[in-house]
């Protein structure tokens, strides 16, 4: 028997946003099916994506194990392929960078533009690859937490975690699509100066050549995500590993506006979304579903010195 009692999958609210996002994007290909190549073929891939839980309900359930590990766990696997179509899904919409109206909005907020300003006046390379480094580990952040409860079987825990990511990162993305913001990467000269021999800097430009996309600068999702993994820290996880996921979100925030990738008040809104929407829309949504599955009862666990599912 699983959670809930049943033996077989229950359509989970992860999937149902994952479900959600895909006939989106469905519906968005297939109305310009002529606007660019593949495009019928890009609609049919999302259509059965978003018919993949109600086909996933029908298997049995097993004890816990690799399949079951997967089928928590799968809503974050898109994230790989939604991430880079945003670019693709932006020129079809053919909507353009609003950064005048946030660069505005940035001065106002701060009184410069930090990202300008910064990085100059602090490049020495010790304190640029501390920058540099918070900002690449953030792909760690995101991932190694739910793998490790994954690891461990902690089907609810897991669970959470995946519906909560997939809320902050699914609005993010849909921000993206109707208010695309570039953001100084792509706009601004970037400075020049002895922190690009860093090594972690490198890391950062070679991540960013294998696949980024534009338009996607505001709200920050890496600030957005990184809070959230440290709002989960301290919901799941003991004292001192929230801390470090909390001090590793805090390097994010600051380092996402170092690094020239976005502009301040990106950042700021970043951390603004996840905090609203994890500690005011998550709990909502999982009211109004009825989900008791995603708020189980709590107790002490003996591997991680933190909160278990009973």
């Amino acid at each position: 028997m699983g959670i809930g009692g049943t033996t077989t999958w229950r359509v989970l609210p992860a999937d149902r946003l994952i479900a959600g996002y895909n006939a989106l994007l469905a519906v968005i290909w297939a109305a310009n099916w002529n606007s660019a190549r593949h495009a019928a073929g890009i609609a049919g891939a999302h259509a059965a994506a978003a018919a993949l839980p109600w086909l996933l309900r029908r298997a049995p359930r097993r004890p816990w194990g690799l399949m079951a590990a997967v089928r928590e766990i799968y809503p974050l696997l898109f994230l790989v392929v939604f991430w880079p179509e945003l670019d693709m899904v932006r020129e079809v919409l053919g909507f353009y960078g609003f950064d005048q109206p946030i660069a505005r909005l940035d001065r106002a907020v701060f009184g410069v533009h930090l990202h300008q300003i910064w990085m100059p006046r602090m490049d020495a390379p010790w304190f640029s690859e501390l920058m540099f480094f918070s900002y690449y580990t953030y792909y760690a952040l995101i991932f190694l937490p739910p793998l490790l409860m994954a690891i461990l079987g902690r089907q609810a825990t897991l669970r959470d975690m995946a519906f909560r990511l997939m809320v902050t990162y699914v609005s993010c993305y849909l921000v993206y699509l109707t208010f695309p913001v570039y953001g100084p990467h792509y706009l601004w000269e970037p400075h020049a100066g002895p922190h690009t021999d860093g090594f972690f800097f490198q890391l950062v430009a070679a991540a960013q050549l294998a696949g980024d996309s534009r338009g996607c600068a505001f709200p920050s999702s890496h600030v957005a995500g990184a809070v959230t993994i440290a709002f989960l820290g301290w919901r799941w996880f003991s004292r001192p590993v929230a801390v470090v996921l909390t001090l590793e979100a805090l390097g994010v925030v600051l380092s996402t506006v170092y690094t020239q990738n976005h502009y301040g008040i990106d950042s700021l809104a970043g951390l603004v979304w996840a905090l609203a929407l994890q500690s005011v829309v998550v709990p909502a949504m999982l009211n109004g579903w009825r989900t008791p599955d995603l708020q189980p009862t709590l107790a002490m666990s003996p591997a991680l010195g933190g909160p278990e599912e009973a």
